[in-house]
């Protein structure tokens, strides 16, 4: 079990939902999303389920050329799901596949104007607003694009031991683990 919240940094609350530890994909930025795991274990299943969901995305995008937009988590988990660049020479300024972490207007707008017409926006992290004003006619309809969500994973579907390590290394607490009522947060950086 999990839940996820949006988080403003602007005007930051500590998430609600009970007696949950909290993990922030990019605290550093104004806006973001989190999820919260119940204890005992959250730090084991959060970091089961972000390596998971990071494989699924990094499967779901492909083999070939893929830019990740976002600098947080599970961004970072992406990247490293990912097969190196191997193709000689500088990504192509048009992937065929891009994969959007930010849940954010601005995010999903930039994967939809840097991949190439035909390519594929995988939407990895659940979107800040209930509505995100896209042109849809000229950003996805005329060039091809196909857009797909990607399903949370809770971890139990086969998360890779090396991207869990690295969730673990990555997650540094800044103070204790958030509980609702309280007014920090878990961080998860590299």
């Amino acid at each position: 079990m999990n839940n996820w919240q949006h988080i403003r940094r602007t005007s930051y609350q500590a998430p609600t939902g009970g007696d949950l530890v909290w993990f922030a994909d990019d605290p550093a930025a104004d806006e973001t999303w989190a999820y919260g795991y119940p204890p005992p274990g959250a730090d084991e299943r959060a970091a089961r389920a972000w390596a998971a969901t990071a494989h699924a995305a990094a499967e779901a995008a492909g083999r070939a050329d893929v830019r990740v937009v976002g600098g947080g988590m599970l961004a970072r988990l992406i990247r490293l799901a990912l097969p190196p660049w191997d193709a000689g020479g500088e990504p192509d300024p048009q992937p065929s596949a891009v994969v959007e972490t930010t849940g954010t207007t601005a995010g999903v707008g930039s994967a939809l104007t840097t991949v190439r017409p035909g390519g594929l926006v995988l939407l990895a992290a659940r979107p800040l607003h209930t509505t995100t004003p896209i042109p849809t006619y000229h950003n996805i309809h005329l060039p091809g694009i196909r857009v797909l969500p990607l399903h949370w994973r809770d971890g139990d579907d086969g998360a890779p031991e090396r991207l869990v390590a690295c969730f673990f290394r990555a997650a540094r607490p800044d103070g204790a683990a958030s509980r609702a009522g309280e007014a920090r947060r878990r961080t998860t950086l590299l």
